[in-house]
């Protein structure tokens, strides 16, 4: 007996839309899930800058001294790679170990959008007076460059310094998100925006 089926080599056009559909579809689920996974990490990362302001503006009221914020720049992007916390001690700022500073994810960049008319220093820092052995010794008196200057400053009484709007960025995200001082809650409130 002879058969009457033909042996079969290849591929239907069917079959081969059937895995290509699959494979788009895959794709598309995959490329979605990586968009929502990075805007996660944006939100959060713009949540624990607002978690770390809100500690600095906390510390300055429960320990009556104002708290400022140092921005430390990278030299050759120029872009700010980090915040540091400062307190205003004994007519100067000091950096502090506590928080500790706060990191910029990469692709980051951050923007100050207070009023700067004026240009003066937040608090008024003077020099300590030097020792009789620093004297001796010929050691320089500070000049006002040597001085720590906060880009903002949090003050006991429950203001910040300059007042203004924060601006946190990233590269690869349309979402940017902005940080105000609200006055009546003694906090910094977070809003997220589309770019």
């Amino acid at each position: 007996m002879i058969s009457s089926r033909r042996h079969q080599k290849g591929y239907t056009l069917i079959e081969i839309m059937v895995v290509i559909a699959v494979i788009v579809l895959i794709a598309a689920v995959a490329a979605t899930s990586i968009n929502q996974t990075l805007n996660r990490r944006y939100s959060s990362e713009a949540e624990k800058l607002s978690i770390w302001l809100n500690q600095l503006a906390d510390f300055a009221i429960m320990q009556g001294a104002a708290f400022g914020v140092l921005s430390k720049t990278d030299k050759k992007t120029k872009k700010t790679t980090q915040l540091s916390a400062v307190m205003y001690y004994r007519n100067q700022w000091v950096e502090v170990s506590f928080p500790e500073p706060y990191e910029f994810g990469e692709g980051a960049s951050i923007a100050w959008l207070a009023d700067d008319s004026d240009k003066k220093p937040l608090v008024y820092q003077q020099a300590a007076l030097p020792t009789r052995e620093e004297i001796e010794e010929g050691l320089e008196v500070k000049d006002e460059d040597d001085f720590l200057q906060p880009s903002m400053a949090f003050l006991p009484d429950g203001y910040i310094e300059p007042e203004g709007v924060i601006e946190l960025n990233y590269e690869s995200n349309e979402i940017s998100y902005s940080y105000n001082w609200d006055s009546e809650e003694l906090r910094i409130k977070m809003e997220k925006n589309k770019k």
